[in-house]
């Protein structure tokens, strides 16, 4: 059922982003200050600054943007994920899991990319502006619309759709891989495919995602734009840091990417486990995505004995509900107005039309 897939991934994205917002807030600030006076000598000087100045409560802001969006995001991750593969011929393949990974990455970054600006710019106006001007992110976004029209709402969708396509598809070809390298895998190795996966995957897209960070908040705040696209973006930050910009904010990347995927791993394969053992009485698979059966006639009977399972509990509450007995006494009146014999194993039906007449 492809409901279940959106369930989950609703599910695991919230869990995930509880765990991993506080390091994604450290990111944004370390991809974004100025490497000619940088406030920061690392992500845990950062970390440890940012508590010091706004308490453990600065680390989560912005988090209502996400938290919002998250559910829509990951059901549509996990649930597009799920679908591709349900309609593939092998759904096993890598080949597989890399397409469907690819489809679910741009279907998303759509709906991404208006988010992580709102978030992006709330982390960081306090310290760019001095004062907070937004209370969240639908003022943020209202104010962003009301001075660039839609194009700057999704300001930088280009970046995120070229960092989450081939994100999600290595995301989740390096998880299978992982795991179908173990037999029966437990929680604390989905744990450790889950995490690995996310810092895989973020380690192979943070160059794309340091430069959609910079587009986002370009031209924050009615300032003038530094940057006319993507390619000038790579231009002048290139020429002002050196390739070291493209690894901005790493550490403090992975260091959010492997409880966060971890955590969200976990949760939609237990939830995927728990739907295939206790609702379709099927045995759980070790993948993310609900497999479609080999065996159509299998299926079928399955769905039958199923539908013949509730039609005996509503039979049963039925009989609970009414007394045999009348049940009976109306069958036999029935039976001798519409003279119903029973003779060599077959009914001679002859209604009684007048029965009906005369009520």
């Amino acid at each position: 059922m492809s409901a279940v897939d959106f369930v989950a991934g609703c599910l695991g994205g919230c869990a995930g982003l509880l765990v991993g917002h506080p390091f994604d807030t450290v990111k944004v600030h370390m991809q974004t200050q100025d490497v000619k006076n940088p406030k920061y000598r690392g992500s845990f000087d950062c970390l440890k600054s940012l508590m010091a100045k706004e308490s453990f409560r600065g680390l989560y802001r912005g988090m209502s943007s996400p938290m919002v969006g998250v559910s829509a995001i990951n059901a549509i991750v996990f649930g597009v994920y799920g679908n591709v593969q349900r309609v593939s011929s092998n759904p096993n393949s890598y080949m597989s899991h890399f397409l469907a990974g690819s489809l679910a990455g741009f279907t998303q970054s759509i709906i991404c990319s208006p988010m992580e600006l709102a978030k992006t710019q709330l982390q960081l106006q306090k310290h760019r502006l001095g004062m907070a001007k937004f209370n969240g992110p639908t003022q943020c976004l209202s104010y962003v619309y009301h001075c660039n029209g839609i194009r700057g709402v999704f300001r930088g969708l280009g970046a995120t759709a070229l960092r989450d396509v081939p994100g999600f598809a290595s995301y989740f070809v390096s998880y299978e891989f992982l795991m179908q390298l173990k037999t029966n895998p437990d929680i604390l190795y989905t744990l450790f495919a889950g995490g690995t996966a996310g810092a895989f995957s973020w380690t192979f897209t943070i160059p794309i995602d340091v430069i959609k960070s910079r587009l986002q908040i370009d031209g924050m705040n009615g300032e003038q734009k530094m940057y006319n696209g993507m390619i000038d973006c790579f231009r002048k930050s290139y020429k002002t840091e050196g390739s070291a910009f493209l690894t901005r904010g790493l550490n403090s990347t992975l260091l959010r990417a492997f409880p966060m995927n971890a955590v969200c791993f976990v949760v939609v394969s237990e939830t995927l486990k728990h739907w295939q053992y206790h609702i379709e009485g099927k045995p759980p698979t070790k993948t993310v995505a609900i497999k479609q059966t080999k065996n159509p006639t299998e299926d079928h009977w399955q769905h039958k004995r199923r539908i013949m399972q509730g039609l005996l509990h509503f039979s049963s509450a039925f009989n609970d509900a009414i007394c045999p007995s009348e049940i009976m006494e109306i069958a036999y009146d029935w039976f001798e107005n519409n003279k119903i014999h029973f003779s060599n194993n077959r009914v001679n039906f002859k209604p009684n039309y007048e029965t009906y007449l005369d009520a």
